[in-house]
């Protein structure tokens, strides 16, 4: 008897349930505060988001974006494998084409090893490791755990963002994000976004740093994007 990964990416899919949810129709636009015009002062960041982004993954759609579930019974390497993927591209929010290996071919659940597996997400290498535990004499335990790598896409930033700001200003920007990126994980990666603020009369662009977490995208304020 086993009991699944400990990581603290067992809830993975909790990132995606933010998803399509309806941010940007008429009724979520019809609510956002009136603002005023952009700053005339301040750097402009290139990218208008102007609309909710469709590819951004649900927990209805994620599983669309993988080949099918191993069965139980199928060999452990295997159900691994397909479950790093699956965490790989919830991360990254938005589908994309995946492939897996482990060093040596398989995960060891020798109690104490640390089998080390990759999953290549659109070209970017995402590193994880497996380590067992031995509990008891028929009851092992495993944690998952990421290497330190994480892959940020550009929808996924304009489609988060503007789902957790549309609702604060009606002028929003990104930096220019590469369409897929290798970045470090749950580290600033050096891209911004920023919406409009009114501060005693005088509007202002505020700048949000923009990293990837377990969850996927994460801005300045530390929250992953929102359940619906």
């Amino acid at each position: 008897m086993r009991i699944g990964g400990k990581l603290a990416g067992v809830a993975l899919i909790t990132l995606v349930a933010a998803g399509c949810s309806g941010s940007g129709s008429a009724d979520d636009s019809a609510s956002r505060p009136a603002g005023t015009a952009p700053p005339k002062s301040g750097k402009e960041l290139p990218v208008a988001i102007t609309s909710a982004e469709p590819a951004l993954l649900t927990v209805t759609t994620l599983s669309g974006a993988l080949p099918p579930e191993p069965a139980d019974d199928a060999p452990f390497t295997e159900r691994t494998l397909w479950e790093l993927r699956k965490k790989t591209v919830a991360m990254a929010g938005t589908p994309g084409k995946t492939s897996a290996t482990c060093e040596g071919g398989k995960v060891s659940e020798e109690p104490g090893a640390t089998t080390w597996c990759t999953v290549t997400y659109e070209g970017q290498e995402v590193t994880w490791s497996i380590e067992f535990e031995k509990l008891t004499d028929d009851l092992n335990s495993y944690d998952i755990t990421n290497a330190g790598q994480a892959v940020l896409t550009a929808k996924s930033v304009y489609g988060h963002f503007w789902k957790e700001y549309n609702g604060v200003s009606k002028h929003l920007r990104c930096d220019k994000v590469p369409d897929v990126e290798g970045v470090a994980y749950d580290q600033h990666t050096g891209h911004h976004c920023q919406y409009v603020s009114t501060v005693d009369g005088e509007a202002r662009w505020v700048d949000v740093p923009v990293s990837v977490g377990e969850h996927g995208v994460v801005f300045d304020n530390g929250r992953s994007p929102e359940s619906s």
